[in-house]
């Protein structure tokens, strides 16, 4: 970003203003909000690897952190490895965690957390409590309507969890009442259908949260932070309103609260939630309070960070998964090093789902697998520096080029196309997606950063690399698609998908089938759809995009719904004619007509002929489609991996 550092300084200075939350002095406006790291063990205790974890985002810059859920009591446990704060035998863990983030400048906050109805099974034995016996539609179990008294033992719980996080070294607290947990259940007037003082309005229901702060308060202190997160915009049928959430954050800071945290109905949001969607429903917030607003909702821009404190929607910025995704994204924006930003693309593919092919068990990043793995992966010196061709600049390749070059290895990265990116470009195309495209610039600044050289239009070949004079060889040269022997498949009418996405075929307004109905398929007819043309789906199987991370397809599957997009299942095809296909469905034969162009998207196989000339060579490794046809994630981990092996 040369030439620009002045005029960006002045652009990002209100992120590093320091601020405020009740007596307690933050270096500036960024936040890394609670978000479950799966880095707890089997005893409720937070592990060496979360100390490791937390480190390195304070250690990245950001002002303040706050603990993923800590249960105050057992029976509120949300899953069975979930970190506890309900008994004294916890602190020692905990203060390990303080000291850590306080070593590396940061300031830390626990989040306090019972799960109500929500209760994870295999958790405890113990019956579920909540605002009432109203079982959560997604876990059906029976739940025990706490009594004023049972309400009263919950509040000091809090209190005493209050009381084990200042002893353990936090610099306050967040009471949180987000999310569908127990507190957001007594503050949802969907959900609290009480009839006593807990119960009712906006105030009734408001109370127990209320109490929790005033006896935190009088436990640990007038001067001990204590922060409330809430849900905001419930979202779902008779649930919380914004209005209703300004309603009892003034009720919060009338008890003593000294912050409100505002999130949003859905916890974790995909690429089909724009960036920074939730930045109105905070700003309602802040107009109505005078106390400090934090805010969240895909904050995964410097200048979508600037101009929400800017305009005075928020107080302080939460950045969740882009914290996940970059720990140094404060870091980076203060020295001006934006084009390094790894930029949360929203894919969910890594952090949400952490039961994953790769060693170990916890949260981490599709784009950033060294995410997660504080202290465990090290990009280290190279003992024997070597000259590495790379063959392939989508981000597999880049990846493994970066990471090699940074480690003193000559590397040169051979792409046969002027554009870099590969599979993954195309990856960018469907609406909400264009995040990605940032992916493959970030990489390839760090190859220039740490002298990787790229050729572009250049095919590598055995003639060209045996001239390099290479002592190893790195084939991440992608996948070809499936073109399967059907009748017809040649066909003038017949296309593949990738020609589509990549408009080198232009359709409008025309009657098309995609054949297949994976991930590749399904995008590729929502962006079908939206140039007017009239898509059906077919496909083998019985569902669309069944291995797609199930809240993107969620997203996805009302898209095409909404666009009209039809899909035929557990059809067979037999053969493509000019007008439609020809397919087998429950042992019958049904022919569709009046289509005007047939989409092939059967997904993809590993290209290996390259590999197949180079055979008889030694230090010849293939990773990501190359290997083996599979997703980004797993791509780019294989890419990190081996780069530091070599």
């Amino acid at each position: 970003m040369t030439g620009e550092g002045n005029c960006m300084d002045r652009m990002y200075r209100k992120l590093f203003e320091p601020g405020k939350i009740g007596r307690l002095e933050l270096k500036n406006r960024l936040v890394m909000p609670a978000m479950n790291s799966h880095y707890a063990d089997a005893g409720h205790y937070l592990t060496e690897q979360a100390c490791n974890y937390y480190g390195e985002r304070a250690l990245g810059g950001f002002g303040l952190l706050i603990t993923e859920f800590l249960c105050v009591s057992e029976e509120g446990l949300a899953y069975p490895r979930q970190a506890a704060i309900y008994d004294d035998c916890y602190i020692p863990a905990l203060a390990k965690l303080t000291a850590r983030v306080h070593e590396n400048g940061g300031k830390i906050f626990a989040q306090l957390q019972h799960s109500g109805r929500m209760q994870g099974k295999g958790s405890t034995e113990k019956m579920a409590a909540g605002a009432t016996s109203i079982p959560d539609p997604a876990n059906m179990i029976p739940v025990h309507e706490l009594t004023e008294a049972e309400i009263r033992q919950v509040e000091q719980a809090f209190a005493d969890a209050a009381v084990r996080a200042k002893r353990a070294g936090f610099d306050g607290v967040e009471v949180h009442g987000a999310h569908g947990y127990l507190l957001a259940q007594f503050l949802s007037k969907g959900i609290n259908k009480r009839t006593d003082r807990y119960g009712g309005g906006i105030s009734g229901r408001a109370l127990i949260v209320c109490e929790i702060v005033k006896r935190i308060k009088a436990a640990c202190g007038e001067d001990f932070p204590v922060s409330v997160r809430i849900s905001g915009e419930e979202t779902f049928s008779g649930g919380n309103s914004i209005e209703d959430a300004a309603g009892q954050s003034l009720l919060f800071e009338q008890a003593g609260a000294d912050a409100v945290h505002v999130s949003h109905g859905i916890p974790i949001h995909s690429y089909y939630s724009g960036s920074g969607f939730n930045r109105k429903n905070i700003k309602v917030v802040k107009d109505t309070v005078s106390i400090p607003v934090l805010g969240v909702g895909r904050f995964n821009d410097p200048s979508l960070i600037a101009a929400a404190l800017i305009s005075g929607s928020m107080d302080f910025v939460s950045l969740g998964r882009e914290s996940v995704c970059d720990p140094h994204l404060p870091e980076k924006i203060q020295t001006g090093r934006l084009d390094e930003i790894l930029t949360c693309t929203g894919c969910m593919q890594r952090c949400l789902y952490t039961d994953s092919f790769e060693e170990g068990f916890g949260i981490s990043c599709m784009i950033n697998p060294f995410s997660g793995k504080e202290g465990i992966w090290r990009i280290l010196p190279a003992k024997d520096p070597k000259r590495i061709g790379i063959v392939g600049a989508g981000p597999a390749g880049l990846q493994a080029a970066w990471i090699l070059a940074k480690r003193g290895h000559k590397v040169t990265v051979y792409e046969k196309e002027e554009t870099l990116g590969g599979q993954y470009r195309l990856a960018a195309i469907p609406p909400m997606k264009q995040d990605l495209a940032k992916t493959i610039f970030t990489y390839e600044v760090f190859c220039k950063k740490y002298g990787a050289d790229i050729r572009r239009g250049v095919t590598a070949d055995r003639k060209l690399l045996e001239a390099e004079n290479l002592d190893a060889v790195i084939l991440a040269c992608g996948a070809v698609p499936v073109v399967p022997r059907i009748a017809g498949i040649e066909g003038e009418n017949v296309y593949l998908a990738g020609d589509v996405l990549s408009f080198h075929v232009r359709l409008k307004d025309e009657e098309v089938l995609v054949l297949g109905a994976g991930l590749v398929g399904a995008e590729t007819a929502e962006v079908l759809s939206g140039y007017g043309n009239r898509v059906t789906l077919v496909d083998r199987i019985s569902e669309i995009a069944p291995l797609a991370p199930a809240r993107p397809r969620e997203n996805l599957l009302a898209r095409l719904n909404a666009a009209g997009v039809q899909f035929l299942p557990e059809r067979s095809v037999l053969e493509i004619l000019p007008d439609g296909i020809r397919c087998e469905h429950n042992g019958e034969t049904e022919t569709m007509g009046g289509c005007q162009a047939v989409v092939l998207a059967f997904g993809s196989r590993p290209d290996k002929s390259l590999y197949e000339t180079l055979t008889d060579w030694t230090n010849v490794y293939q990773i990501g489609d190359a290997l083996e046809a599979g997703d980004a994630k797993k791509a780019i981990y294989e890419a990190a991996k081996l780069a530091m092996e070599l």
